[in-house]
């Protein structure tokens, strides 16, 4: 009688089946673990999130610093101390010059048009509800007798509380601590990449210097290229609402280019509160103008600046990248947004990485197997 399996197909799906049940058997011990793993979790959080936000830096500042020592500016002390003072001394002049005009701007804001906001909201907002005062009064009624607004924000407020503990602020803990890495990161960047790569067996050692030059040219001009287009994206917007009489242009402007950290969403994100401020205001632009406008940056953002200033770097589909911050924010939080594009397009070097070794190896067996 025939055995409908081979002795090597059973001993294939047995193993299968032990592995199979051995990670169950991994998962539901883990799970009484919780707490410990959260605690784990967060440890390591601490530690990844500085050292990533100086390694980012590392790849966007380091090809400056090799760029000054060719023309002959040296040594790496003096070219890395002329490069962070100039870098402080931009920043701070865009702080000094930005700031008193933005908080001047929100001050106004509060001062004259939070409270025709407010009004509008309990009073007007029932006259130009879009679906009729009937249906108005009826999810009015609803929110009173519910009282779900007080509700949601007595839940909301500790949740915006929490997310800001766990994610804003150790943030902020990082970007401090980001000067003092990067500096000596800098320092003895070469130092530091070849006591990495000593850890490697020699074997491997070839193929994982390539790999990691891949990660550093694609994720470095990646980073570059994103940050010019924050600024760009800034600038342009910036000028645009100024030129269409929107009047809180610097603080909607700002927005937009800090937003654009966040790619497809952060153009969204930036074109709410400008469109709801003018559908609100007496004064001003439209919100269709607004709309325009944002439709027309979103535009020229996706099929000019984009190819135009980070190239083919990325080379993703957009549906890869939003899962990539959908997942990764779920994870991370607001650091994982953050860091969800670069995590992105290191996952595609590395996968196009082995899928090149894996056609060269094939294509040195045929070679071999077909020589004499």
């Amino acid at each position: 009688m025939k055995r409908p399996f081979s002795d090597e197909t059973l001993n294939r799906i047995i193993k299968y089946l032990v592995i199979t049940f051995l990670a169950f058997g991994i998962i539901l011990i883990a799970i009484q673990f919780t707490n410990f793993w959260a605690w784990l979790f967060g440890a390591i959080k601490a530690v990844v999130v500085p050292v990533a936000l100086a390694y980012m830096a590392a790849l966007i500042v380091f090809p400056i610093i090799k760029y000054l020592e060719k023309k002959g500016v040296g040594p790496r002390g003096f070219s890395l101390g002329l490069v962070f003072v100039l870098t402080v001394a931009l920043i701070f002049a865009g702080f000094y010059y930005l700031t008193p005009r933005i908080i001047e701007q929100l001050k106004n804001f509060f001062d004259r048009d939070f409270q025709t906001i407010i009004l509008y909201l309990q009073t007007d907002l029932r006259d130009d509800f879009i679906f009729g005062t009937d249906l108005y009064d009826q999810i009015s009624a609803y929110i009173t007798q519910t009282d779900i607004i007080n509700t949601t924000l007595d839940n909301m407020i500790p949740n915006l509380i929490n997310t800001l503990s766990s994610s804003i602020i150790p943030l902020m803990a990082s970007v401090a601590l980001l000067p003092i890495l990067l500096i000596y990161y800098l320092l003895d960047y070469e130092m530091i990449s070849e006591r990495i790569r000593s850890i490697i067996p020699p074997k491997h050692e070839k193929n994982v210097a390539e790999l990691g030059s891949r990660l550093n040219q694609t994720v470095g001009a990646y980073l570059r290229g994103q940050a010019f287009l924050m600024l760009v994206l800034g600038t342009v917007a910036t000028i645009v609402y100024r030129l269409i009489g929107l009047k809180y242009y610097l603080v909607f402007g700002v927005l937009v280019g800090v937003t654009n950290i966040i790619p497809y969403f952060g153009m969204i994100i930036a074109a709410v509160p400008p469109i709801v401020y003018t559908f609100i205001a007496t004064t001003g632009p439209g919100p269709w103008l607004v709309l325009l406008v944002n439709v027309v940056l979103q535009f020229i953002e996706g099929n000019i600046f984009q190819p135009l200033i980070i190239g083919h770097h990325l080379q993703m589909h957009p549906i890869v990248i939003i899962v990539s911050i959908l997942f990764f924010g779920s994870l991370f939080g607001a650091v994982g947004v953050i860091f969800a594009s670069p995590i992105a397009a290191s996952l595609r070097v590395i996968y196009n990485f082995i899928k090149d070794r894996r056609k060269e190896t094939k294509k040195l067996s045929q070679t071999e197997a077909n020589a004499p």
